[in-house]
């Protein structure tokens, strides 16, 4: 079985320019991004509850 994916709406983005409402392929929706002064703490609402999930500086994550 073969899998057809668009991933023309894919973008990379630096984790410093996370805002709330993107939305991050395999994790989802971003709900608040915090920058500490040694990384970035982004809150994502997946599986139905908030997670944090912390990220080095220098990241660059893909979203939708």
């Amino acid at each position: 079985m073969s899998i057809s994916l668009d991933v023309s709406k894919f973008k990379k983005i630096s984790i410093s320019d996370i805002k709330e409402g993107h939305y991050i392929v395999n994790l989802g929706p971003v709900i608040e991004a915090e920058n500490m002064e040694t990384h970035y703490n982004l809150i994502i609402y997946r599986m139905a509850e908030k997670q944090v999930i912390k990220f080095e500086n220098d990241t660059v994550l893909v979203t939708v």
